[in-house]
């Protein structure tokens, strides 16, 4: 009798597992493997990752955006570091590339100024937390609130006449 309530209790589980959805969903995402062209970005990257370094946050699987937004002949350029790349990888990301072992995830409008492709393209799995698929039981609502940690650094850049000005 104590066998047959074991796997009874056990094959219960399963069920109950299986009725259950998760509250995020996994998902993949196609990147374009990115190179500089400006060689002004490296000298400011290479200063970036060097103030990182410094900061209590760093360690080496640190991650950086590279947000691009065109308005009209010029370019906003803002470089954030980050920790989770299911916070990244969401947000219009196009492009990756890697610059002192660190990965740089590339979102936004695209300058073909300071960045060339290399004709590859890799896959990114991240967690997509805001999948409209996860819809809890009425009397078990709870609100998620999904926000991005702003505790990292930030730099914000004008790319102006083939030139980066500090905003």
């Amino acid at each position: 009798m104590n066998k047959y309530f074991k796997i009874l209790t056990v094959f219960v589980f399963c069920l109950n597992s299986m009725n259950m959805v998760a509250q995020h969903k996994e998902k993949q995402i196609e990147l374009l493997h990115l190179n500089i062209k400006e060689e002004s970005l490296s000298t400011i990257l290479d200063d970036i990752v060097l103030h990182e370094k410094k900061c209590s946050y760093y360690d080496c699987g640190l991650l950086f955006s590279i947000s691009i937004k065109k308005s009209e002949d010029n370019f906003l350029i803002s470089i954030e570091s980050q920790k989770d790349i299911n916070v990244l990888l969401p947000l219009r990301s196009y492009g990756y590339l890697y610059h002192h072992n660190h990965l740089f995830i590339l979102q936004g409008d695209r300058c073909e100024d300071i960045f060339s492709t290399c004709g590859e393209t890799r896959a990114f799995k991240y967690l997509d937390y805001n999948h409209p698929d996860f819809q809890p039981k009425e009397e078990d609502k709870k609100t998620i609130f999904i926000f991005n940690d702003d505790s990292f650094s930030q730099w914000h850049y004008w790319y102006v006449n083939a030139k980066f000005v500090l905003e």
